[in-house]
């Protein structure tokens, strides 16, 4: 439609309508402002790690050549902050693309780069000691670098694309690193939004029909699967199936998380594939306002009831909303008990990537077969150390961050006890040297 750009930048703009220490529940696909000069790299030395590759149509293992405890679906990309001292119109498509073209020849410098989408939770994963990798559109190009030299000093990587390029035959721009521009204006600090996604096709692989073969390997040996909303801007509804369905049949579960798109699925095809998520995803993730605009409440507890009571429900056995400062409540589809976790009090600085972090927890809590209340306690904490950071990407929560958060909780509610250290009982010895 001629306005998908406007409703991209709309979306973004709720999406970051953010109160207080609340989290977002994901970090933007086009819509990121994980960006800033000052960033904090850690390099680790871990087992963890996996071979990372710039080739779309070839495959990474991980390093013992077992399993993935985490590989997320799509939604990578690097922000790229531009200063300008006037903003593009939204509605003007020529001027848009003008700027586009004009910024991917002669980007910025890299001081200004920082990895978003779907990295932000497999970096958090990470450092949580999670075997994680990613499957997704990386190409030969100089953000692909940048997207894959980040994630393999992280310990995670690229570990295949989702389709194969040579069923595309002269779409090469299609395989090129998603690059979003984060425009600000140097006068009002006014925030726009540009990549090549805002202009179609939607979709950008809207006539592929099966995952490449190395895609299917990599889903078949995952514990979980991470899969947001932004999924749907990138590969058709049934790719998406195909991969839940093949985590699935090696006992796999699947995390869905419909993020800032939550907006965009009102109708049609967007509005089936949602559907079609929520009754085939195992765990549902989404904040309370998300919640407003996919099923209709903002309650938090009658969001989880409608989502849990579904008629067309298959796999769903945890329903969590996201509360921002008050914490956050998990919903037990087969038991139907109600879990709540209490926020941290914690000095914020951004909330950007603190949703993606907390998913990373929540991960590792499933594969693990954690009590659910340390597994809430730890997601808190990750999602609010990644809040105390500026930006997402590199600058998600730290193990050290983490830990001092859940001993001050502890310290200051001993009655806590078996949560807290159930949730730091969860953090791999191994990755505590990392910090």
């Amino acid at each position: 439609p001629k306005n998908h750009a406007v409703l991209r930048n709309a979306t973004c703009a709720r999406s970051h309508g953010l109160k207080g220490s609340q989290y977002s529940s994901s970090s933007h696909y086009i819509c990121d402002r994980s960006i800033h000069a000052h960033r904090r790299l850690l390099v680790p030395q871990s087992q963890f790690g996996l071979c990372s590759s710039a080739i779309n149509d070839q495959a990474c293992s991980s390093s013992d050549g077992g399993e993935y405890d985490l590989v997320t679906l799509s939604n990578l990309c690097v922000d790229v902050l531009v200063s300008l001292d006037e903003l593009p119109d939204d509605e003007d498509d020529t001027e848009r693309m003008s700027l586009l073209e004009e910024l991917s020849g002669n980007p910025p410098s890299q001081e200004s780069w920082e990895v978003g989408g779907n990295t932000n939770t497999l970096i958090a994963a990470a450092r949580l000691g999670m075997r994680a990798g990613a499957l997704g559109l990386i190409g030969e190009d100089s953000f692909g670098s940048f997207l894959t030299e980040v994630l393999e000093a992280e310990g995670t990587g690229i570990v295949s694309g989702i389709v194969d390029r040579n069923l595309l035959p002269g779409r090469d721009h299609a395989f090129e690193t998603l690059a979003c521009f984060v425009l600000v204006n140097t006068r009002t600090n006014e925030h726009s939004f540009c990549s090549k996604y805002d202009f179609g096709p939607w979709p950008l692989f809207w006539n592929v029909h099966s995952l490449s073969d190395q895609a299917v390997d990599v889903l078949s040996r995952a514990q979980t699967v991470f899969v947001n909303g932004f999924v749907f801007d990138e590969i058709p509804e049934e790719l998406v199936v195909q991969a839940v369905h093949v985590a699935h049949g090696r006992g796999a579960a699947v995390i869905f998380d419909p993020g800032p798109r939550s907006w965009t699925f009102k109708e049609g095809v967007r509005r089936h594939a949602l559907d079609t998520m929520l009754d085939i995803a195992d765990i549902v993730l989404m904040t309370e306002e998300e919640a407003g605009a996919v099923i209709g409440t903002e309650d938090a507890k009658e969001a989880v009831r409608r989502l849990m009571s579904r008629p067309t429900r298959k796999n769903t056995k945890w329903v969590i909303i996201k509360q921002g400062e008050r914490g956050a409540l998990l919903g037990d589809a087969e038991t139907g008990d109600l879990y709540h976790q209490e926020g941290y009090s914690v000095p914020v600085e951004d909330t950007v990537g603190c949703g993606d972090s907390f998913a990373a927890a929540i991960a590792l809590g499933f594969a693990k077969g954690t009590d659910i209340r340390s597994m809430l306690a730890l997601a808190g904490a990750v999602g609010a150390a990644t809040a105390m950071g500026r930006g997402a990407g590199r600058n998600v929560a730290t193990v050290a961050r983490v830990e001092q958060i859940l001993l001050n909780h502890l310290e200051k509610h001993p009655e806590s006890s078996d949560k807290i250290h159930g949730a730091l009982g969860m953090i791999v010895d191994d990755k505590k040297s990392l910090v």
